[in-house]
């Protein structure tokens, strides 16, 4: 049974089984999303989102009229979820200052530089608009193909590679500003 097919199932049967064959099928895709929104440190909150989309989905698969594939509907809303949860919850992460990073380049422990970057980049990812820093965390932390993105946010390919770009820059525009020299 496909997605389509399964999803108008479940809303005319209400059969527990096709349910939990759709959450099967799509619960790690959408913990992804979610999680690439909400950023690497919040995996706690990524699940919980994660169930409430699903919940979500039980309540509103009658909107789901089978003119679009279910993974996109799905993803949307899923996508709107996170955005909704991250802008309530106001999860930031803390400013790391040059002066502290400059402090820790003395020091002769690579692994405390190293996590710092991290909380730079972190910091830096968070300045960028919610659609670039997921897309972002999608193709470089969650390692997804310009097309699967493309997929889940249901944009065109060519569009995700443009945005891609765009938030490639602002990240480096953000870099420069803190006096950060930025990968190519």
């Amino acid at each position: 049974m496909n997605d389509e097919s399964a999803a108008l199932t479940y809303v005319r049967t209400r059969d527990p089984k096709v349910f939990r064959l759709l959450v099967e099928r799509y619960h790690q895709r959408v913990f992804r999303l979610v999680a690439s929104l909400l950023g690497p440190h919040a995996d706690l909150d990524a699940e919980e989102v994660t169930q409430e989309v699903f919940i979500r989905m039980c309540a509103r698969l009658e909107t789901f009229r089978g003119e679009s594939k279910f993974g996109t509907w799905l993803f949307r809303l899923a996508f709107n979820r996170a955005l909704e949860y991250r802008r309530h919850a106001r999860i930031t992460v803390p400013h790391v200052s040059m002066e502290a990073i400059e402090q820790l380049a003395s020091d002769e422990s690579t692994a405390l530089l190293d996590e710092q970057r991290k909380r730079l980049v972190a910091g830096l990812l968070e300045e960028l608009p919610d659609l670039y820093r997921t897309i972002i965390n999608l193709r470089y932390w969650m390692d997804y193909s310009i097309e699967e993105i493309a997929e889940m946010l249901d944009t065109p390919s060519g569009t995700i590679k443009s945005y891609l770009f765009r938030a490639r820059e602002q990240l480096r525009a953000l870099a420069h500003e803190r006096g950060v020299e930025f990968p190519e």
